[in-house]
Formats: C-alpha cells, structure tokens, sequence
C-alpha cells in the first residue's frame, strides 16, 4: 500500500513503473487492428456493392430484346444476343462473367470483380462473384 507523508500524493508501489506504457501500447496495437480490419471491410462491401450493380445492369441489358427476337408477337430472348449485351456491358464495368441462364424470358447473369485493398489482408477474398436476373417485359 502506498502511505502519504505530509499530504501530498501517494507514492508509488514498487513494480508499478511502466505499466501505463504497456497499456498503451496495448490499445494502440488493437485500435490499428480494429482500424485496417474496418477499412478493408468497407472495401470489400463497396467492391460487392459495385459487382452487384454491375451484375444488375448486364442482367437487364440481356433482357432487352431486339426487334429480330420478336416474332408473330411473341418475346423470344436470342441467348447468343443476350450474351453479347451482357458482355459489352460487363467488359465496359470492366468485370467478368456472362449469361449462365435464360429460363423463359428471365435472364440470369454473373459478375466476378476483383477488390482492391488499401492494405492487402490475410482472410479477406480477393474477388467477389454476384448474380443478378432480369425479365424481359412487353410495355
């Protein structure tokens, strides 16, 4: 225990010298753990928001049919056209993928897209793959 003399402030216990610089560096190390975990975090979900969207927009360019894909009045989606359209506007994004499915007249589309990380972690995935369907409407 410590003891005051003339009431000034405790003295110091033998032994307790340096423990503030431990504690501190303790909570440094984790706030720089919990800071890069956070930000490669909001990348990885701006780079899935991103290939989502990507996704989305090929899907519904898939679905727009041409004036050759009606015929008698009736919607018939070309998958070699569908195909084209989803791949112009995945290179555009500048993702990969295609059509991996036309049923009827819904089209499903993938994407893959890389996530660039400000600090490269261990854990985190390097692409992210979304899908996304679309249907093809009269109107």
């Amino acid at each position: 225990m410590s003891e005051r003399t003339n009431g000034s402030a405790p003295s110091r216990v033998r032994g307790d010298r340096g423990d503030t610089m431990l504690m501190t560096t303790v909570l440094i190390s984790f706030l720089l753990v919990a800071s890069w975990a956070l930000i490669s975090a909001s990348q990885q979900w701006s780079a899935r928001r991103d290939v989502q969207a990507a996704a989305s927009a090929a899907s519904r360019a898939a679905a727009q049919v041409t004036s050759e894909e009606i015929r008698g009045g009736v919607v018939v989606i070309d998958p070699t056209l569908a195909a084209e359209r989803a791949a112009t506007v995945l290179s555009a994004s500048g993702y990969s993928g295609g059509v991996t499915d036309i049923d009827g007249l819904t089209v499903t589309v993938t994407a893959t897209g890389p996530v660039v990380y400000a600090f490269p972690s261990p854990g985190f995935p390097g692409s992210l793959t979304a899908e996304a369907n679309s249907s093809a409407v009269r109107g």
